[in-house]
């Protein structure tokens, strides 16, 4: 039986690979080891995407039947820190007892908790995001694009990360959030499935099974790009409209990151469990269809008919 230990100091931590560099031994543990967190959340700032990865984490290891502890250093209860992680749900759904001295304001248009989703709760996750772009500045067109592009990502984790490519067996966590001074939104979308190398070499109909990890998340932007359980479309799209929105998208999957913005790059890195996609969205910048479909092509026509398929229910979110 193994014992792991990792602290995850959040002054040190800037990014989504930092918090990796501390998390990805825990994918090591087998069943019955023992893994050991320590957290000290007193930073300058705090993103609820980073403690969702930990989320996931936490939820893998229970799941497999590791054992998990933990503890906080310097903890602080009236810290706004402390404060911040409880209300995106960090401490309910890592199992931390932390009682609540504030009162819980509606976060419709701000920000979305913590949240798992699947197929019986993603349509009404999927909304509360969509009302945070509306609420914020963002133009109808690009609004129909965000809608597009967000539930392929959705649809990506429930179709693909399951084992057996059982339509809609896969689950993961979300979360979002607006950022004025910044005029941003950030959202992850994270799962500890089979990954994109395998959901993309093993199934029996996939072109792409002599891929490497590595070829199979640089090329998974790539239009048409699927392992036959879909268009390969969704991934292309959202890479075309992160890259005109001048924004960030990163998508780690397995021990490889790829980072796509005004250019792509991607590297070898610690590993993760299944994948997750950030999107960090300006909502200032504005994105058309037009930019990335055309306005002739067998994408443009798919695209107006979601459009109009999709529009009315927009309005009807409210």
């Amino acid at each position: 039986m193994a014992h792991i230990s990792i602290l995850l100091d959040f002054r040190h931590i800037r990014s989504h690979a930092d918090l990796l560099e501390k998390l990805s031994p825990a994918f090591s543990a087998s069943r019955n080891d023992v893994v050991h967190f320590e957290l000290n959340l007193n930073c300058i700032f705090l993103y609820s995407d980073w403690l969702l990865l930990v989320v996931c984490v936490n939820h893998y290891l229970k799941n497999q039947g590791s054992k998990v502890s933990g503890q906080f250093v310097d903890f602080k209860h009236d810290n706004d820190k402390a404060k911040y992680a409880s209300r995106v749900n960090f401490f309910n759904l890592i199992g931390f007892d932390f009682k609540e001295k504030f009162q819980r304001w509606n976060p419709l248009g701000r920000f979305t908790e913590i949240k798992h989703f699947d197929q019986s709760n993603v349509r009404e996750i999927f909304s509360d995001i969509m009302k945070i772009l509306m609420i914020n500045g963002v133009n109808e067109d690009m609004l129909t694009v965000l809608n597009f592009c967000l539930w392929e990502l959705f649809d990506n984790t429930l179709n693909h990360s399951g084992e057996g490519f059982k339509y809609g067996s896969g689950s993961g966590y979300v979360c979002a959030q607006y950022f004025p001074s910044k005029r941003e939104v950030r959202v992850i979308i994270a799962d500890t499935g089979i990954g994109i190398h395998q959901a993309l070499t093993t199934h029996p109909r996939s072109k792409y099974k002599t891929y490497s990890e590595r070829e199979a998340v640089l090329n998974c932007i790539n239009r048409g790009v699927t392992n036959s359980e879909g268009l390969g479309f969704g991934l292309w799209a959202t890479a075309e409209m992160m890259r005109l929105n001048r924004g960030e998208m990163v998508i780690h999957s397995g021990s490889h990151s790829l980072l796509c913005g005004r250019d792509t790059r991607i590297h070898e890195t610690n590993r993760w469990k299944g994948t997750y996609t950030f999107l960090k969205i300006n909502t200032d910048v504005a994105v058309s269809h037009k930019d990335i479909f055309g306005e002739h092509s067998d994408q443009h026509d798919m695209y107006q008919e979601f459009k109009e398929d999709i529009f009315g229910k927009l309005e009807d979110l409210w």
